[in-house]
């Protein structure tokens, strides 16, 4: 079943989801991906505890920039 909206993004955003080809189907998997990651981060916060990315270097972040490749820094 789907729902049909009306949202207003940044021009940049709106270009890149126009650019797919299939914007609902865009944004629908980016918002299904912020859920994954929600929880993602709700396991593992059950699993090890509040405060659980307290114990995270400035080493781990770096690490974890380097390995991800991500134009977009972790934390």
């Amino acid at each position: 079943m789907t729902k049909r909206i009306t949202i207003s993004l940044p021009d940049d955003l709106a270009d890149e989801a126009q650019r797919s080809g299939n914007a609902s189907g865009y944004i629908a998997e980016a918002l299904r991906e912020q859920r994954r990651i929600r929880e993602g981060m709700a396991a593992l916060e059950r699993l090890w505890g509040p405060g659980w990315q307290d114990d995270i270097t400035e080493a781990d972040t770096e690490r974890a920039n380097r390995l991800f490749g991500s134009a977009r820094e972790v934390a």
